[in-house]
């Protein structure tokens, strides 16, 4: 038995989870994990998901968001009502790391696998507590102006759930990010517009400006610094067009949601 963290009605939540013999991978790098979940839901959120459940088990479906990996489910899932209480709903989930994400992230890697398989920064102990940045919370004043703007960017739909009117949760992942956005209703008490400097990571900013610009969003063109460390939060020292060198880390874009926040392209070919 071991503990999983998955994205499911709209949170982050602790499953325990029974490993499963793992599948091959296609392209021969390391098995995909397997594992069985029990998930239990109030008959209230039984639907909501089992929606998820049924659009993480389409081959190109909007799968579980976990910290070290994506999940399909792949064996469907059996439903036992009333389980531990009355009006309380058992379900049994099979699921399957996604391939794309376990070859994009090494680290992405069981508990039983050797030690040798994660390799830590140096001077970091495998004993040292890990925090691992999973959701940034962003103010907006209109829930369904910034969904439909954020998927117009790109990001992937993992959870839309309305309480009442005055509690919903939206949550979105960039595409090839470990950290999701989640907005809504009743969620925080920011200012709407006033997150700055939230960075994406880009191989090619060119590509990602004439991408961005084909889907409708405007960045404002490409830019560097020339004070050579970080660029500023200010137009000082900043220069229109690609870093001469074109060195990483040193040619930048923005854009901005609906409500102002502001979102920073950074060009990072190896991380890209």
């Amino acid at each position: 038995m071991t503990t999983l963290h998955v994205t499911l009605l709209g949170g982050l939540r602790e499953i325990a989870a029974v490993p499963l013999p793992a599948a091959e991978a296609a392209h021969g790098t390391r098995p995909l994990r397997r594992f069985a979940l029990e998930l239990h839901v109030p008959h209230e959120r039984q639907q909501a998901l089992e929606d998820e459940l049924r659009a993480a088990a389409r081959p190109d479906g909007t799968y579980l968001h976990g910290t070290d990996a994506m999940w399909r489910v792949v064996e469907g899932w059996s439903v036992v009502a009333n389980g531990l209480r009355a009006g309380i709903h058992r379900y049994r989930v099979e699921i399957e790391e996604v391939e794309e994400a376990a070859r994009a992230d090494p680290r992405a890697v069981g508990e039983d696998a050797s030690a040798d398989a994660v390799k830590l920064p140096a001077g970091e102990s495998a004993d040292v507590m890990q925090l691992k940045l999973a959701v940034l919370v962003l103010p907006v004043s209109d829930v369904d102006r910034a969904k439909s703007f954020y998927e117009a960017v790109g990001f992937r739909l993992d959870a839309d759930h309305a309480i009442d009117s005055s509690y919903r949760v939206v949550h979105m992942t960039p595409p090839g990010s470990a950290c999701s956005i989640l907005f809504g209703t009743g969620v925080t008490t920011a200012v709407p517009g006033s997150v700055r400097g939230l960075h994406l990571v880009v191989s090619d900013i060119e590509r990602a400006c004439r991408e961005l610009d084909a889907r409708g969003v405007v960045t404002g063109g490409i830019f560097h610094d020339t004070s050579g460390v970080f660029h500023r939060s200010t137009d000082e020292k900043r220069v229109a067009g690609l870093d001469p060198q074109r060195r990483d880390y040193h040619s930048y874009a923005e854009f901005s949601d609906p409500d102002g926040n502001v979102w920073v392209l950074q060009e990072v070919p190896a991380r890209g």
